[in-house]
């Protein structure tokens, strides 16, 4: 049986996100104005570069603005203010034998995340929730 575990930002860190790049964007877009600007008219072939180099950084600032908005708005628990959301998933053909570990190492797994502070304990419970929905 092969584990995949999706761990993807919670929607504290999409907001924070959102708010750094927002402050990188308008950042670049005053420091790029102000260079413009200075820069001299003779320099035509840096003007050029630094035009290309500006319009890069509000390409990459757009996309981790757009990433993180795409966060938020597939979040499942709009009252869910943790920092990382875990998405474990199980696939293949499991062995029945030790299914009864699987479990209980799975559980006790989960709880050591929790009292570790690495997951919340709405978290816990949500996952443990699903754990012992499965089949035994």
């Amino acid at each position: 049986m092969t584990h995949k575990v999706h761990i993807t930002p919670g929607r504290a860190q999409a907001k924070i996100g959102i708010v750094i790049a927002a402050m990188f964007l308008l950042f670049g877009l005053v420091f790029g104005f102000v260079v413009l600007q200075e820069t001299p008219d003779s320099e035509g072939g840096l003007k050029i570069l630094m035009g290309a180099f500006f319009l890069l950084w509000v390409v990459a600032c757009s996309s981790m603005i757009i990433f993180y908005v795409r966060i938020l708005s597939k979040s499942k628990n709009p009252e869910d203010q943790s920092l990382v959301d875990f998405q474990y998933e199980a696939s293949g053909v499991a062995d029945t034998s030790g299914l009864d570990n699987d479990f209980a190492k799975r559980l006790r797994h989960l709880e050591e995340l929790k009292r570790e502070g690495l997951i919340t304990e709405a978290e816990y419970r949500d996952k443990r929730a699903q754990i012992m929905a499965e089949k035994w």
